[in-house]
This record gives structure tokens, sequence and C-alpha cells, in this order.
């Protein structure tokens, strides 16, 4: 039997709100807890809700403050590395879905290209330097990419590549 869909938004209601509440931090706390399990690394939580005089720490205090020292005694640079705030995470997913438009041009591209040599006579109908000089890149990506792969194969490494 499935569960119906349940729709995110504010719970007015403050008891159903705060059992639901209990239920998603136990089942975010045994998800935190089975992958520290599985994948053998440290992890921790620290909660703050309205329903608890200050922080919910995870697993217990110790094992908090001594993540918390191990981060702090990283470089800056290495502490920050995968942060990021609403505005950069609104550029990571624009500059992703740039690259897949980009993708889709090219094939776009190559296809009507192949339509355009498969019915048209390219020599006598006009000219076509623009559209063959991208016939010409296009082949030669693809060139290339099948060069790599047979140099790949030679030196005996897998090559996937999958952009």
């Amino acid at each position: 039997m499935g569960r119906r869909k349940v729709r995110h938004q504010f719970i007015s209601d403050n008891s159903t709100r705060r059992v639901t509440f209990k239920k998603r931090k136990d089942g975010l706390l045994k998800k935190l807890k089975e992958l520290t399990i599985l994948c053998g690394l440290p992890a921790f939580a620290i909660i703050y809700s309205e329903y608890k005089e200050g922080p919910e720490l995870w697993p217990n205090r110790n094992e908090v403050c001594s993540l918390l020292n191990r981060l702090s005694e990283l470089p800056v640079e290495k502490q920050t590395k995968y942060k990021m705030n609403q505005n950069d995470i609104m550029n990571r997913m624009a500059q992703d879905a740039e690259k897949k438009m980009e993708k889709v041009r090219f094939h776009k591209r190559s296809m009507d290209l192949g339509l355009m040599a498969m019915f048209k006579d390219l020599s006598t109908d006009g000219d076509y330097s623009d559209e063959l000089n991208k016939a010409a890149e296009v082949f030669e990506k693809k060139f290339k990419a099948v060069r790599e792969r047979i140099k790949a194969v030679k030196v005996g490494t897998s090559i996937i590549k999958r952009d």
C-alpha cells in the first residue's frame, strides 16, 4: 500500500508539527547512524528546535566537539571548499543547464548538417561555408575522441568519459 503524497509546507497545527518533527528527526538520525556504520566515516548532527532548550547533539557532546575541533584545525580553504549558499547553488544549476543546452545544440547541429548533406547539393545550391566549417568542427571533435579511445585501449587503461 502506497503512501499519499506529502505537500511540503508549514504545518500550522502545533501538535501535528511536533509529532512530524519528532518522526522526521528520528528518521534523519537513523539514516545518519547507518551512514556512519556502513561507510565508516565520522558524522554528527546539531539540531535546534522550539521543543527543547538548547541544541540536540548526535551522537554525543564529546564526539561533536571532537569533530568540530578537527574541522577547525583544517586550513580555511579546505573548511569552505564545499560550502555553498543559495546564490552558489543557483549558479551551479545554471552552469549545469548551460552545459546540457550546449550538448543539445551540438547534437542538433550535427543532425541538421547530416540532413543538409543528405538532401541538398552543397556544391551548387548556395554558400554553405559556415555550415561546412561547423561540420568540420563536429567531425574533428568526434575524430579526436575516437583517437583518444584507441590510444587508451592500446595503453590498456579504460577510458569512459561521459559529459
